[in-house]
């Protein structure tokens, strides 16, 4: 089948890929660093890199020989904005100008990018890849950003952009947060509940990612990844209640009370010197009604539909957070 790269193959999304196309029956190689946390990969036959997106000559060793890249690291959270820029836009042109440096042959360059990128729906109707992108935080524009660095490669190799709407699954730890709330009885809601969305389940952007890399199509292609169907916040919070098998009490958070709690938390990433995804920003982002995406163009071109249901997804999660002692 060939070589595949994964970048920051030790992570949530990551691990999951490099088990997908290993499952293809590639042979994977994983970019990872030096202080990487390898317990989710650490039983996989892959081959380590080591290194990163700000390192050219790690990305050259990376790149060579392979078939194809499915360049997943990036940053979530910073203390300061210009990391994402240097994480999600810097590293993006670095490794694709490494790739062509010494590997331009390749048959697929694959980014993972984020529904974030998009910005969210204007109303009660999904976006689609035509739609002319809005952006809300730091994260989401720098990984526009991202996307268009790889869009200027797209005369010179291959490249796909893939992006997920909200991600959940095993390993995940920000839905935790969400998930664990629920278990102690509590199910928070946001704009009284009625704020909308769609979700991936990681094992099916992992697939998403197969079919990307393996479809014989021109280059410059991005695709929203999620199921079809979408979800209230109220109803996804009923759905992993259930799934808990016990009842939780819907709280109703006031928009300004969430913000105001991600500045305090902020703050207080500050003081600690270590950076928090729940931001002042974020909170504004969770809060807006509509995050609904068209994915008929990826079931279209490459055949591909999530197959995975929120109930069932969710299902999966608690049961692997709880063999793993999450809960």
């Amino acid at each position: 089948m060939g070589k595949v790269l994964v970048t920051g193959a030790n992570g949530f999304i990551g691990s999951h890929l490099c088990e997908a196309f290993l499952r293809e029956g590639y042979d994977v190689r994983g970019l990872v660093r030096q202080s990487s946390d390898l317990k989710y990969i650490r039983s996989l036959n892959i081959e380590l890199v080591y290194g990163d997106l700000s390192d050219t000559e790690s990305l050259k060793k990376a790149v060579f020989a392979t078939d194809i890249v499915i360049n997943n690291a990036g940053l979530t959270k910073t203390l300061n904005n210009k990391e994402f820029t240097r994480a999600n836009v810097d590293g993006v042109r670095n490794i694709l100008e490494a790739i062509v440096a010494v590997n331009p042959g390749i048959r697929k360059f694959v980014q993972i990018s984020s529904q974030a990128a998009a910005g969210p729906s204007p109303g009660h109707f999904p976006i689609n890849e035509d739609t002319t992108p809005h952006p809300l935080t730091a994260y989401g524009k720098s990984k526009l950003e991202g996307e268009k660095a790889a869009f200027s490669f797209t005369e010179k190799l291959p490249v796909t952009i893939l992006r997920p709407s909200a991600v959940y699954g095993p390993r995940d730890v920000d839905m935790f947060a969400f998930f664990k709330t629920v278990k102690m009885g509590f199910k928070p809601t946001f704009g009284m509940g009625r704020c909308y969305s769609n979700f991936a389940y990681v094992k099916d952007l992992a697939t998403a990612a197969v079919a990307a890399a393996e479809a014989v199509s021109g280059s410059g292609a991005t695709y929203f990844v999620a199921e079809k169907k979408y979800y209230s916040y109220k109803e996804a919070g009923a759905i992993v209640s259930e799934e808990f098998g016990s009842a939780a009490i819907n709280i109703h958070v006031p928009v300004t009370l969430m913000i105001l709690a991600g500045k305090v938390n902020e703050f207080l990433s500050r003081l600690r010197r270590q950076p928090t995804i729940f931001t002042a920003e974020k909170a504004w982002e969770i809060s807006c009604k509509f995050w609904l995406v068209d994915c008929s163009k990826i079931e279209r071109e490459l055949g591909f539909v999530c197959p995975t249901s929120f109930r069932d997804g969710v299902r999966e999660t608690i049961d692997w957070y709880r063999r793993h002692k999450w809960l």
